[in-house]
Protein backbone atom coordinates (compact mmCIF):
# COMPACT_ATOMS: atom_id res chain seq x y z
CA UNK A 1 0.00 0.00 0.00
CA UNK A 2 1.41 3.37 -0.91
CA UNK A 3 1.87 5.48 2.15
CA UNK A 4 0.00 8.67 2.01
CA UNK A 5 1.59 11.64 1.08
CA UNK A 6 0.66 13.84 3.67
CA UNK A 7 1.77 11.72 7.05
CA UNK A 8 4.27 13.70 8.73
CA UNK A 9 6.18 13.18 11.93
CA UNK A 10 6.97 15.96 14.10
CA UNK A 11 10.00 15.28 16.29
CA UNK A 12 10.14 17.87 19.31
CA UNK A 13 13.08 17.51 21.77
CA UNK A 14 12.78 19.11 25.03
CA UNK A 15 14.65 19.85 28.56
CA UNK A 16 12.79 20.97 31.48
CA UNK A 17 10.63 23.41 29.00
CA UNK A 18 7.08 22.83 31.08
CA UNK A 19 6.40 26.61 30.86
CA UNK A 20 6.78 26.62 27.19
CA UNK A 21 6.33 23.46 26.03
CA UNK A 22 2.32 23.17 26.08
CA UNK A 23 1.76 26.23 23.83
CA UNK A 24 4.19 24.84 21.44
CA UNK A 25 2.20 21.49 21.01
CA UNK A 26 -0.81 23.53 20.70
CA UNK A 27 0.75 25.20 17.42
CA UNK A 28 1.51 21.56 16.20
CA UNK A 29 -1.45 19.83 16.99
CA UNK A 30 -3.79 22.38 15.27
CA UNK A 31 -1.84 22.00 12.36
CA UNK A 32 -4.42 21.91 8.89
CA UNK A 33 -5.01 18.45 6.81
CA UNK A 34 -2.43 16.47 7.94
CA UNK A 35 -2.02 13.11 9.06
CA UNK A 36 -0.31 13.77 11.74
CA UNK A 37 1.97 12.22 14.86
CA UNK A 38 4.33 14.06 17.66
CA UNK A 39 7.00 12.71 19.20
CA UNK A 40 8.08 14.32 22.38
CA UNK A 41 11.58 13.41 23.16
CA UNK A 42 12.32 14.22 26.87
CA UNK A 43 15.96 14.47 27.24
CA UNK A 44 16.35 14.36 31.09
CA UNK A 45 14.59 16.93 32.25
CA UNK A 46 13.87 17.04 36.18
CA UNK A 47 10.12 18.50 35.34
CA UNK A 48 7.37 16.18 35.03
CA UNK A 49 7.24 16.30 31.10
CA UNK A 50 5.18 13.32 31.43
CA UNK A 51 2.37 15.39 33.05
CA UNK A 52 2.42 18.00 30.46
CA UNK A 53 2.03 15.03 27.61
CA UNK A 54 -0.80 13.58 29.08
CA UNK A 55 -2.83 16.58 30.30
CA UNK A 56 -2.87 16.73 26.18
CA UNK A 57 -5.27 13.98 26.16
CA UNK A 58 -4.27 14.14 22.35
CA UNK A 59 -3.33 10.25 21.19
CA UNK A 60 -1.65 11.75 18.20
CA UNK A 61 1.42 12.72 20.95
CA UNK A 62 3.89 9.75 22.30
CA UNK A 63 6.85 10.56 24.56
CA UNK A 64 10.35 9.09 24.37
CA UNK A 65 12.48 9.65 27.71
CA UNK A 66 15.85 9.95 28.15
CA UNK A 67 16.99 8.78 32.37
CA UNK A 68 19.74 11.01 31.82
CA UNK A 69 20.51 14.16 29.48
CA UNK A 70 22.44 13.25 26.17
CA UNK A 71 21.93 16.52 24.52
CA UNK A 72 19.73 18.13 21.56
CA UNK A 73 21.01 16.19 18.42
CA UNK A 74 20.96 12.83 20.35
CA UNK A 75 17.29 13.55 21.36
CA UNK A 76 16.47 14.60 17.91
CA UNK A 77 18.03 11.17 16.34
CA UNK A 78 16.41 9.21 18.54
CA UNK A 79 12.77 11.14 17.35
CA UNK A 80 13.80 10.47 13.87
CA UNK A 81 14.47 6.41 14.43
CA UNK A 82 11.20 6.27 15.90
CA UNK A 83 9.17 8.55 13.05
CA UNK A 84 6.79 6.63 10.83
CA UNK A 85 5.45 9.44 8.66
CA UNK A 86 6.56 10.60 5.28
CA UNK A 87 7.81 13.78 6.02
CA UNK A 88 10.07 15.42 9.30
CA UNK A 89 9.39 17.74 10.93
CA UNK A 90 11.71 18.73 13.96
CA UNK A 91 10.31 21.56 15.72
CA UNK A 92 12.08 23.12 18.84
CA UNK A 93 10.13 23.09 22.13
CA UNK A 94 9.94 26.73 22.28
CA UNK A 95 9.20 27.37 18.88
CA UNK A 96 5.95 28.01 17.41
CA UNK A 97 4.00 26.89 13.98
CA UNK A 98 1.51 28.78 12.16
CA UNK A 99 -1.68 25.99 11.60
CA UNK A 100 -0.88 26.01 8.22
CA UNK A 101 2.43 25.92 8.07
CA UNK A 102 2.64 21.94 7.15
CA UNK A 103 -0.22 21.92 4.64
CA UNK A 104 2.09 25.11 3.14
CA UNK A 105 5.36 22.98 2.84
CA UNK A 106 3.84 19.91 1.56
CA UNK A 107 1.70 22.22 -1.26
CA UNK A 108 5.07 24.06 -2.28
CA UNK A 109 7.27 19.99 -2.35
CA UNK A 110 4.71 19.02 -4.59
CA UNK A 111 5.00 21.86 -6.88
CA UNK A 112 8.68 20.87 -7.81
CA UNK A 113 8.52 17.69 -6.64
CA UNK A 114 11.06 18.50 -3.75
CA UNK A 115 12.67 16.48 -0.78
CA UNK A 116 13.28 19.48 1.99
CA UNK A 117 11.21 22.95 2.45
CA UNK A 118 12.16 25.65 4.32
CA UNK A 119 9.46 28.47 5.39
CA UNK A 120 9.71 31.61 6.70
CA UNK A 121 10.59 32.93 9.99
CA UNK A 122 9.23 36.06 12.57
CA UNK A 123 10.89 36.73 16.31
CA UNK A 124 8.47 36.97 19.16
CA UNK A 125 9.17 37.81 22.50
CA UNK A 126 7.96 34.97 25.16
CA UNK A 127 4.59 36.66 25.60
CA UNK A 128 4.35 36.80 21.86
CA UNK A 129 5.17 40.38 20.45
CA UNK A 130 6.12 40.66 17.05
CA UNK A 131 10.40 41.56 17.14
CA UNK A 132 10.99 41.81 12.99
CA UNK A 133 11.70 39.19 10.61
CA UNK A 134 12.31 38.85 6.80
CA UNK A 135 11.39 36.93 4.23
CA UNK A 136 13.28 34.11 3.43
CA UNK A 137 16.21 33.84 0.59
CA UNK A 138 15.35 32.11 -2.54
CA UNK A 139 16.91 28.59 -2.70
CA UNK A 140 19.79 28.91 -5.16
CA UNK A 141 21.00 31.73 -2.75
CA UNK A 142 20.49 29.75 0.50
CA UNK A 143 22.42 26.66 -1.26
CA UNK A 144 25.42 28.60 -2.54
CA UNK A 145 25.71 30.71 0.78
CA UNK A 146 25.21 27.05 3.22
CA UNK A 147 28.90 26.61 3.40
CA UNK A 148 29.64 30.29 5.06
CA UNK A 149 26.24 31.28 6.24
CA UNK A 150 23.08 29.94 7.40
CA UNK A 151 20.29 31.52 5.51
CA UNK A 152 18.00 28.92 6.49
CA UNK A 153 15.43 30.74 8.67
CA UNK A 154 14.12 29.79 12.01
CA UNK A 155 16.60 27.16 13.26
CA UNK A 156 15.09 23.95 12.81
CA UNK A 157 11.66 24.69 13.76
CA UNK A 158 11.74 26.24 9.71
CA UNK A 159 12.35 22.44 8.00
CA UNK A 160 10.50 19.61 6.90
CA UNK A 161 12.53 16.74 5.35
CA UNK A 162 11.38 13.85 3.27
CA UNK A 163 11.82 10.75 5.89
CA UNK A 164 13.84 8.99 2.25
CA UNK A 165 16.51 11.70 1.85
CA UNK A 166 17.77 12.13 6.41
CA UNK A 167 20.47 9.79 6.53
CA UNK A 168 20.90 7.75 9.85
CA UNK A 169 21.18 9.92 13.08
CA UNK A 170 21.09 12.85 10.74
CA UNK A 171 22.12 15.06 13.59
CA UNK A 172 25.64 15.22 14.61
CA UNK A 173 26.06 14.56 18.78
CA UNK A 174 29.04 16.82 19.06
CA UNK A 175 27.17 20.17 17.72
CA UNK A 176 23.77 21.85 19.57
CA UNK A 177 23.48 25.17 18.12
CA UNK A 178 24.77 24.48 14.57
CA UNK A 179 23.74 21.14 14.34
CA UNK A 180 20.82 22.24 11.83
CA UNK A 181 23.07 24.15 9.80
CA UNK A 182 25.70 21.15 9.67
CA UNK A 183 22.62 19.17 8.05
CA UNK A 184 21.35 21.82 5.69
CA UNK A 185 24.91 21.42 4.22
CA UNK A 186 24.95 17.74 3.85
CA UNK A 187 21.03 17.91 2.69
CA UNK A 188 21.73 20.46 0.34
CA UNK A 189 24.14 17.86 -1.98
CA UNK A 190 21.88 15.87 -1.94
CA UNK A 191 18.73 17.22 -3.44
CA UNK A 192 17.52 21.49 -3.96
CA UNK A 193 15.65 22.49 -1.17
CA UNK A 194 12.71 24.78 -1.95
CA UNK A 195 11.35 28.09 0.36
CA UNK A 196 7.52 28.98 1.28
CA UNK A 197 8.56 32.79 1.80
CA UNK A 198 5.48 33.18 4.36
CA UNK A 199 6.07 33.99 7.89
CA UNK A 200 5.10 30.73 9.22
CA UNK A 201 7.86 29.97 12.30
CA UNK A 202 7.73 31.98 15.14
CA UNK A 203 10.89 32.34 17.17
CA UNK A 204 10.48 32.91 21.42
CA UNK A 205 13.40 35.11 22.10
CA UNK A 206 14.28 34.03 26.01
CA UNK A 207 16.66 34.12 28.34
CA UNK A 208 17.01 30.49 28.22
CA UNK A 209 17.53 30.00 24.01
CA UNK A 210 20.03 27.15 23.23
CA UNK A 211 21.75 30.30 20.87
CA UNK A 212 22.38 32.24 23.63
CA UNK A 213 25.27 30.21 24.94
CA UNK A 214 27.87 32.52 23.11
CA UNK A 215 30.87 30.25 23.58
CA UNK A 216 29.58 27.24 22.60
CA UNK A 217 28.27 28.93 19.46
CA UNK A 218 31.76 30.10 18.52
CA UNK A 219 33.02 26.98 18.95
CA UNK A 220 31.00 24.87 16.74
CA UNK A 221 31.52 27.68 14.24
CA UNK A 222 34.60 27.39 14.36
CA UNK A 223 33.99 23.16 13.34
CA UNK A 224 31.75 24.18 10.66
CA UNK A 225 34.42 26.49 9.17
CA UNK A 226 37.08 23.66 9.66
CA UNK A 227 34.66 20.57 8.32
CA UNK A 228 33.83 22.44 5.15
CA UNK A 229 36.78 24.85 4.30
CA UNK A 230 37.94 23.03 1.48
CA UNK A 231 34.18 22.75 -0.17
CA UNK A 232 33.62 26.33 0.04
CA UNK A 233 35.18 29.46 1.28
CA UNK A 234 35.76 30.37 4.93
CA UNK A 235 32.81 30.99 7.14
CA UNK A 236 31.64 34.72 7.00
CA UNK A 237 32.83 36.28 10.11
CA UNK A 238 31.92 39.19 9.31
CA UNK A 239 28.89 39.49 10.37
CA UNK A 240 29.37 37.10 13.36
CA UNK A 241 31.90 39.56 15.25
CA UNK A 242 30.39 42.76 16.47
CA UNK A 243 29.42 43.87 13.53
CA UNK A 244 25.59 44.42 14.29
CA UNK A 245 26.81 45.72 18.11
CA UNK A 246 24.11 48.83 17.30
CA UNK A 247 21.70 46.64 16.22
CA UNK A 248 21.92 43.85 19.15
CA UNK A 249 22.16 46.81 21.91
CA UNK A 250 18.68 48.14 20.96
CA UNK A 251 17.14 44.44 20.94
CA UNK A 252 18.94 43.55 24.31
CA UNK A 253 17.32 46.79 25.76
CA UNK A 254 13.79 45.33 24.23
CA UNK A 255 13.88 42.18 25.55
CA UNK A 256 16.24 41.98 28.39
CA UNK A 257 19.21 40.37 27.07
CA UNK A 258 23.14 41.17 27.13
CA UNK A 259 24.78 42.24 24.45
CA UNK A 260 27.38 39.46 24.67
CA UNK A 261 23.74 36.67 24.41
CA UNK A 262 22.42 38.27 21.64
CA UNK A 263 25.88 38.21 19.86
CA UNK A 264 25.74 34.45 19.69
CA UNK A 265 21.68 34.42 18.32
CA UNK A 266 23.62 36.91 15.42
CA UNK A 267 26.41 34.33 15.00
CA UNK A 268 23.97 31.58 13.28
CA UNK A 269 21.16 33.80 11.59
CA UNK A 270 22.75 37.02 10.62
CA UNK A 271 21.72 38.37 7.06
CA UNK A 272 23.88 38.58 3.89
CA UNK A 273 25.64 40.73 2.26
CA UNK A 274 23.58 43.93 1.54
CA UNK A 275 20.52 42.50 3.89
CA UNK A 276 22.04 44.17 7.67
CA UNK A 277 19.06 45.05 9.27
CA UNK A 278 18.55 49.08 10.40
CA UNK A 279 17.48 49.64 13.96
CA UNK A 280 14.58 52.23 13.90
CA UNK A 281 14.65 52.25 10.12
CA UNK A 282 12.15 49.00 9.45
CA UNK A 283 11.57 49.03 5.39
CA UNK A 284 7.74 49.31 4.90
CA UNK A 285 7.37 46.03 2.84
CA UNK A 286 9.62 44.16 4.95
CA UNK A 287 7.74 44.67 7.89
CA UNK A 288 4.53 44.22 6.07
CA UNK A 289 5.73 40.78 5.61
CA UNK A 290 5.96 40.35 9.17
CA UNK A 291 2.86 41.86 10.33
CA UNK A 292 1.37 38.17 7.89
CA UNK A 293 2.12 36.71 11.05
CA UNK A 294 0.16 38.71 13.19
CA UNK A 295 -2.89 36.84 12.42
CA UNK A 296 -1.75 33.86 13.90
CA UNK A 297 0.11 35.11 16.41
CA UNK A 298 -2.25 36.59 18.14
CA UNK A 299 -4.22 33.59 18.34
CA UNK A 300 -1.52 31.80 20.22
CA UNK A 301 -1.07 34.69 22.45
CA UNK A 302 -5.03 34.26 23.49
CA UNK A 303 -4.45 30.47 24.13
CA UNK A 304 -1.21 31.10 25.88
CA UNK A 305 -3.02 33.85 28.66
CA UNK A 306 -5.58 31.01 28.85
CA UNK A 307 -3.03 27.98 30.18
CA UNK A 308 -2.33 27.52 33.79
CA UNK A 309 0.84 28.54 35.36
CA UNK A 310 3.05 25.46 34.96
CA UNK A 311 3.94 23.46 38.22
CA UNK A 312 7.48 23.72 39.65
CA UNK A 313 9.76 21.05 39.44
Amino acid sequence: MTEPPRTVSVVIPTHNRARLLPLTLFSVLRQHAIDLEVIVVDDGSTEDIGRTVHELGDPRVRLLRHQTPQGVSVARNHGVAKAQGRWIACLDDDDLWAPNKLTAQIDAAAGEDARWVYAGAVNVTEDLRLLGGAPPADPDEVVEALPRTNLVPGGCSSVMVRRDLLPPDPFDPSLGTCADWDLWIRLSRLARPIGVTQPLVGYRVHDNNMSMDTLRTISELSAIEARYYFQAATVDRKYRSGDFLPDLFEVAQGVGHSISNRIARTLVTAPPTGRRPRPGRRDAAQWAWVEQARPWIDELAAYRRSLPDPPHP
